[in-house]
C-alpha cells in the first residue's frame, strides 16, 4: 500500500464516518441488504429513536422482498422504494466500527431513493457471467454530533458496477462522486471515496454483503 492510501486510510480509520457510509452505500446497492426483519421494539434505546428504527426496517422490508422475487422468479415489475437508514450511535461503535475505529458523532441517518432495472436484477442468476450497472443514486445523511446539540449534512452519489459469474459476486466498485456537505463531514468521507475510487480498497466488503443478500437472505424472503 503506498503513502497515499496509507495516509488516507488512517484518516478513514481515526473518524469512522466512512465506514458508516459505506455501509448504507451496500444498504443501497442490495435494496437493503443489510436490513433486519423488523422486531419488537429495542429496550436499550430511546423510545423515539426505537419507534423509528422500526418503522425503517419495516419500509425497506417490502423493497427487499420485490428485489429478491425478481431475482429468484425474474419478476418484472419495477423496482423503485425509498431507502432510509438510522444507526444509534451505541451500533455504530460496537457492531459496526467494534471498538477498533474512533466514533465521534452521535446518530446518523440516510437516504435514497432506490431505482434498480428488473431485468438487470433477473440476469443475476440467469445469466453465467454478467455485468450489473446500477445507474448513478444520490444519497442524503445527516449526522448528530455526539451531544446530539448539531447536526451536519452530508451529500454523495454512487453508480454500482457489480460483475457476476455463475450468480456470485466476483468485482464491485461504487464510483463515489458528487461529495458535499458541511465542512466537517464533508472532509471525513472525501478521504476514504477518494481511496476507493482510485484503488477499489472495499470491493472485499461489498461483494460479501452482496453475495450474502442475494444467498440466504433471498432464500428467507420467497419462501
Amino acid at each position: 500500500m503506498n503513502s497515499y492510501v496509507t495516509v488516507h486510510t488512517r484518516a478513514l480509520r481515526r473518524s469512522g464516518l466512512g465506514l458508516a457510509v459505506i455501509t448504507f452505500a451496500v444498504t443501497i446497492l442490495g435494496g437493503a441488504a443489510l436490513a433486519q426483519t423488523p422486531a419488537a421494539l429495542r429496550t436499550d434505546l430511546p423510545p423515539a429513536l426505537a419507534e423509528r428504527i422500526n418503522k425503517e426496517a419495516e419500509a425497506r422490508e417490502s423493497c427487499k422482498r420485490a428485489i429478491c422475487q425478481t431475482h429468484r422468479k425474474k419478476a418484472a415489475a419495477p423496482l423503485a422504494c425509498k431507502v432510509v437508514k438510522t444507526w444509534p450511535a451505541v451500533d455504530l461503535k460496537e457492531r459496526i466500527l467494534k471498538g477498533a475505529i474512533d466514533w465521534s458523532w452521535g446518530h446518523a441517518q440516510c437516504t435514497a431513493d432506490l431505482n434498480l432495472d428488473p431485468a438487470e436484477i433477473a440476469k443475476v442468476a440467469g445469466t453465467a457471467n454478467h455485468v450489473m450497472k446500477v445507474a448513478k443514486h444520490a444519497v442524503s445523511c445527516n449526522l448528530e454530533k455526539e451531544d446530539g446539540k448539531e447536526t451536519h449534512k452530508l451529500t454523495f452519489s454512487i453508480a454500482p458496477e457489480v460483475t457476476f459469474e455463475n450468480g456470485k459476486a466476483v468485482k464491485a466498485v461504487l464510483h463515489w462522486a458528487d461529495v458535499d456537505g458541511t465542512t466537517l463531514a464533508k472532509t471525513a468521507l472525501w478521504s476514504a471515496t477518494a481511496v476507493d475510487n482510485t484503488f477499489n480498497v472495499l470491493q472485499g466488503v461489498l461483494i460479501g454483503q452482496i453475495n450474502e443478500f442475494f444467498g440466504a437472505k433471498c432464500d428467507d424472503m420467497v419462501k
